[in-house]
């Protein structure tokens, strides 16, 4: 029984990887496909990176230019801090 278990799970393997090698999905192989996402996510070419980066500022500038000027800006300083801080000018006075 262990043997023919053995058969049937490199068999199973070894289609496996003759599908990885030679078969076609959407024009290239299922390899080719997991080489270009490991070059991308993995180790970036120099051209990818500068590509992202552009494409990281572009989407930046665009919410900044689509955001509407009624908006107040955001507050990054909390209450307690915003108190702590009026406090301190008052005391200055």
């Amino acid at each position: 029984m262990g043997a023919l278990k053995f058969i049937v799970w490199t068999a199973c393997a070894v289609g496996l990887g003759i599908f990885l090698a030679t078969g076609e999905v959407d024009g290239r192989t299922p390899m080719e496909h997991m080489e270009r996402a490991w070059k991308r996510t993995v180790k970036p070419s120099a051209v990818d990176r500068v590509k992202d980066g552009l494409e990281d500022a572009y989407e930046d500038a665009k919410d900044a230019v689509s955001r509407t000027t009624d908006a107040p800006p955001r507050e990054r300083i909390s209450a307690e801090d915003r108190a702590a801080v009026n406090r301190i000018i008052a005391q200055k006075k």
